[in-house]
């Protein structure tokens, strides 16, 4: 699973040094009102791209580090994202670090290579979601809502489909508008033709001025490869050439009596100059065949002449040559069988809507079926979360088409038995808002491949059983992903699989804030100081009840 495994901050502004393993699951973070608690969450947003402000470090130092080791499977999107911009995944383990100056400058890396924040921001926006209380949620937003429900429909084949179809119909729908709107003179016609001729007769061939090129350079160094290969001949079979040299030592060796070394020397020299002899023969050959033909030089030349002219009259490369012939085809027909090609375009605008339109109406009709399972679905987490009067509706809208199909959705909330239903953004507030938000991110977060979800302290405002069903619902998140939670609730700490004190130290001449994990012991003793600040026997024993119900599957 994608995860964030370590985290490094240095310097960051109440932070020393702190140096935190993290696990999968549900991990809570909690401590007294202003210990830092969020410092955790900024520090992680920095990491994934979030902007810096250079007040950040630490008071009295030069800068701050904040670094992330993050675990990402080869078949994520995010490991896609990192070898398009050409980095490496070792052991499925990536590093990003952030560092800053008070100064204001700031360096990004991955993999201790320098990068750019865009590039850090994109990846990491596929593992890692922030939501605090008053974010404003891409949940909110309904230009999000189409792209959320088919995440839910798992139907990408036929999306890509319908985005296929609607392009060509576009295409050919832009081709006709221009016909249509175009003045077609017939007074053009000898000039277009006149064109079309050049070309035609130019008879272009792709590749062909490459292939020309090739073999003008071979003529040109025909008299500097002949003088070469003469050269070349003569040390190899003159009188005093390499070949006749070899065989004279190799027979001088044959006089001798034989030893070993004599005799494998003898043999080497002959196969030397039986391979010098082959050698000379092939270059024989080959200069045998060489020839300069000045009428061939010539009309190269004139053809290499001819190939530019045309493209550089007509579009600058023989691809866009051909697409001038084309124009100039459609453009004659065009005056010359107007209404014809007109009536033809139309015919093929209309066969291409029927195509688009007949799998944008399938699309249509999944999207509907997959919308009632998904409003049942929400429905059911907002019931988890004390929400039981909420009614949640995905509105589906007919449109002319796009590349989408024919859909326009919107997700709308009725948060109360007898309120209307209206858009998500202008309904819920508060608890409410973070509820929703909890009981959304619950549905959509693994379909989307988020696996680090992380809230910041979107339980203000609620107490009780609906504090604990916030942090049910939170550990029910945490199965598919790793769920990180500031806290100031017990009953949402006590849900958690881990739970990390944050203690701020301070003396008269500084403050820092500090980071541990608890054990089990040190956290019932904590949740009973966040529940009734008291460590007696009866607050603990109620502390010790309220985890023990918690960590209940």
């Amino acid at each position: 699973m994608e995860m964030l495994m370590q985290m490094y901050v240095k310097d960051f502004v109440l932070i020393d040094n702190v140096n935190l393993s993290f696990c999968d699951h549900m991990s809570a973070f909690t401590g007294e009102t202003g210990a830092g608690k969020s410092l955790l969450i900024d520090a992680i947003g920095i990491l994934r791209g979030d902007r810096i402000n250079a007040s950040l470090v630490k008071q009295g130092k030069e800068k701050a580090i904040i670094e992330g080791v993050f675990h990402i499977s080869n078949d994520h999107l995010a490991a896609k994202l990192l070898e398009e911009a050409g980095f490496d995944i070792e052991d499925d383990t990536i590093i990003i670090t952030r560092e800053f100056t008070k100064d204001g400058k700031s360096v990004s890396r991955i993999n201790h290579r320098t990068t750019t924040v865009s590039i850090i921001k994109q990846i990491l926006s596929t593992m890692i979601d922030i939501h605090s209380q008053h974010d404003s949620q891409y949940l909110l937003n309904n230009k999000y809502h189409l792209s959320l429900l088919d995440s839910y429909c798992h139907e990408d084949a036929l999306i890509q489909d319908v985005q296929i179809a609607y392009k060509e119909f576009h295409r050919i729908s832009k081709q006709l508008n221009d016909a249509l709107e175009n003045e077609y003179n017939e007074d053009d016609l000898d000039f277009l033709t006149f064109q079309l001729n050049e070309i035609d007769e130019a008879d272009l061939k792709e590749h062909e001025l490459e292939e020309l090129e090739e073999e003008q350079r071979r003529f040109m160094a025909y008299e500097k490869t002949s003088v070469a290969l003469h050269q070349c001949m003569e040390r190899l079979n003159g009188d005093q050439g390499a070949n006749a040299i070899v065989y004279e030592a190799g027979r001088l060796l044959e006089g001798l009596q034989a030893d070993e070394i004599i005799s494998q020397s003898k043999d080497k020299l002959m196969d030397l100059y039986y391979a010098l002899e082959d050698q000379y023969q092939i270059l024989n050959d080959y200069m045998e065949q060489l020839e300069y033909d000045e009428e061939r030089v010539n009309e190269i030349s004139e053809r290499i002449f001819l190939i530019n002219k045309i493209i550089r009259k007509y579009g600058g490369s023989f691809t866009q040559v051909m697409k001038k012939r084309e124009e100039l085809e459609q453009r004659i027909d065009m005056i010359l069988h107007r209404s014809d090609v007109i009536k033809k375009m139309e015919q093929g605008k209309q066969k291409a809507y029927d195509a688009f339109y007949e799998k944008a109406n399938h699309l249509h009709e999944i999207r509907i079926a997959k919308a009632k399972e998904m409003e049942t679905a929400i429905v059911e987490q907002l019931r988890d979360l004390h929400l039981e009067q909420a009614k949640f509706h995905v509105d589906i809208q007919l449109i002319e088409g796009n590349t989408h199909g024919i859909d326009q959705v919107e997700f709308l909330i009725s948060m109360n038995r007898g309120e209307p239903l209206r858009p998500l953004a202008n309904t819920a507030s508060g608890g409410e808002l973070s509820r929703l938000m909890l009981g959304l991110k619950t549905i959509f977060s693994h379909l989307q491949g988020i696996q680090t979800v992380i809230f910041d302290e979107i339980d203000t405002g609620v107490s009780g059983s609906v504090a604990f069903a916030i942090g049910r619902k939170m550990k029910q998140l945490s199965n598919h992903a790793q769920v990180f939670c500031v806290t100031h609730l017990a009953q949402v700490a006590a849900c958690a699989d881990h739970q990390y004190l944050v203690v701020k130290d301070q003396n008269e001449t500084s403050t820092k804030t500090d980071i541990q994990e608890l054990k089990e012991e040190e956290r019932i003793i904590q949740l009973a100081k966040i529940a009734s600040d008291s460590t007696s026997d009866h607050a603990l024993l109620a502390a010790k009840e309220l985890y023990e119900k918690a960590q209940t599957k």
